[in-house]
This record gives C-alpha cells, structure tokens and sequence, in this order.
C-alpha cells in the first residue's frame, strides 16, 4: 500500500500529462509496462501510483524516491527507453514537491 508521508526523507515528483481522450489508456499502459520491466526496479524508488481523470484528458503520475539523485537516474533511464514513447500521447510537465501539510 502507497503511504503518503510528510517524512524529510524523500523527495517527491507529480507529473501531469495532458493527453487527448483517445490516447489515456495507451499511455496508462505505457506507464505500466516502464514500471514493471524497468523503471519501478531502479534503486531509490518508494512509491508510484498513476492517477486517470474522468474526462481522459490527463494522467498524474504520483512518485516518491529516497533523493534527488535516484530521480535523476530514472529520468536518464527513462529518456531513452521509455519517455519517447510516452510524448507520442501526452505532454509531460513534471515537478519535484516536498509535502508541507498535513505534519
């Protein structure tokens, strides 16, 4: 089970992706198949969950990762094995968050 923490030692990424309705589901299934055959496997890597909206128009990624620098490795290996792919539905606009409430 995913527990969000307010805990200092993790960094946190939410990735909106903003997608045409028609292409939802292709990305979820090109998010998953990253996850399984690589990216949820990398060192550093807490929790990640895909949130979908209602109207298909966007997918948000939802991640924690032990440090900066562990993210920094997904992205150099999601750059070249997966991210290509997953521009072909969506444009990303991700961000690193610290969680300021609740304590």
């Amino acid at each position: 089970m995913v527990t969000i923490t307010q805990s200092g030692d993790v960094i946190t990424l939410i990735n909106v992706f903003t997608c045409e309705p028609e292409n939802q589901q292709a990305l979820i299934d090109a998010w998953i198949r990253a996850t399984e055959e690589t990216l949820g496997k990398l060192p550093g890597i807490v929790s990640a969950t895909l949130y979908k909206s209602k109207d298909g128009t966007r997918i948000v990624k939802y991640a924690q990762w032990k440090t900066s620098d562990d993210w920094e490795k997904l992205f150099e290996v999601g750059k070249s094995l997966y991210f290509a792919e997953m521009r072909k539905f969506a444009k990303p606009d991700p961000h690193l968050y610290e969680i300021c409430y609740p304590a």
